[in-house]
Formats: C-alpha cells, structure tokens, sequence
C-alpha cells in the first residue's frame, strides 16, 4: 500500500466510489495528485487547518487513534522534518476535500474511505518510525502495518460489496425496463407511427 505513488491510491478509491449516484463527478486521480504538489510547494496556513480538522474527523471513526497522538506527532514532524511534514498536510487535505465531496452524495461510503484514509495516516506514522528503528522494533511495527493494512483491506472489499449491489440494482431496472418494452412491443410500435404519421401530415 505504502509503496504505491498517492495517485494510484487515490485511482483505486476513486474507482470504487465512482458509482455513489452523483451527477457531479470525482476530481481524476492526476488532479489530485497535482493538488498534492500544490499544496507541498505552496505550503498553504489553511492547508495546515483542513489536515487538522481531518484528523478530528478520522479520530471519530471506530476510533482509530487518539487525536492528541497524531497532532503532536504533526508538530514533531514540522520542527524536524519540513518536506515530510508538508507532504503529510497535503495528502491530508486532498482526502478531506475527497471525503467531504464523497460525503454529499454517499455517506456510508464516505465513513469507509475515511477510515481507510485514517489506517493509511496511522500506517504513515508507522512507516516514518521504522526508517530509524532497532531490528526489534522494526519486528513490532511490521506486525502493526500488517493489522493496519489486513483492515484497510476489509474495508476495500466492503466498498466493493456496495459497488456489486449497486450495479445488481441497476442491471435489475434494465432487466424490468426491457422486459416490459417487449411486452409492450406493439404499444410502442403503434406509439411510434403515429408520431412519424402525425408529422408527415402536420402543415409547414
């Protein structure tokens, strides 16, 4: 999961919550992706807020992680690593703004993608941590990213499940609406020469 650029994490959720039912469509995975490095250059104050008000709302979500841990880990970040810690701002912000579009058209598929969000911030904390870490600990937090990673798993399979039945439903409409078409076959035909009678005979 971690290894994938942010774009094609970004086109894996966009493909499954693609069929929410919203007449608007989702931003493309290569905007986003430019809004990211938008943002890392800009460095934006207002950025720095969204990213926080995120983490509030992850926290929220069968709770995840206490959001103390992971606005102080932000401010750690900040003092030592810039480049790493604006990167984090961005990739938070581009998911809050996802997760608040998600939210107007499809709120059970909105709460998945924002604890899917949420374990990849918690997976994001774990990853910074194991570059400096002893073999030992390296060992406990390759446990920690595999229970991470099982759950954002789960709960890909889960917006898939919603996908499948989402499509069931609409394959059942056009079943219905063609079977009832055939049934009706000499109705529409009828239907259709009197309209092309009706406008051969109407005066110019």
């Amino acid at each position: 999961m971690l290894a994938r650029s942010v774009a094609v994490i970004l086109a894996c959720v966009l493909t499954i919550t693609a069929r929410a039912g919203a007449q608007d469509p989702m931003p493309n995975p290569q905007a986003m992706q430019m809004q990211v490095q938008r943002i890392m250059q800009e460095r934006p104050r207002e950025a720095e807020a969204a990213a926080r008000a995120f983490l509030h709302v992850m926290a929220t979500e069968r709770n995840l992680f206490r959001v103390e841990d992971r606005l102080s880990e932000l401010e750690t970040l900040k003092r030592a690593m810039p480049d790493a810690y604006w990167a984090e701002i961005a990739q938070l912000t581009v998911q809050f703004d996802m997760v608040q579009n998600l939210m107007r058209r499809d709120s059970v598929r909105a709460g998945l993608v924002t604890q899917m969000f949420g374990l990849e911030a918690l997976a994001r904390t774990l990853q910074r941590a194991y570059r400096n870490a002893s073999e030992a600990q390296r060992t406990t937090y390759r446990a920690q990213l595999e229970k991470l990673m099982g759950g954002h798993f789960d709960i890909e399979n889960q917006l898939r499940l919603l996908e499948i039945k989402d499509i069931e439903r609409r394959l059942t409409e056009v079943r219905a609406e063609t079977q009832r078409r055939i049934d009706k076959r000499a109705e529409f035909v009828k239907w259709t020469v009197d309209d092309i009678i009706r406008d051969a005979t109407r005066p110019h």
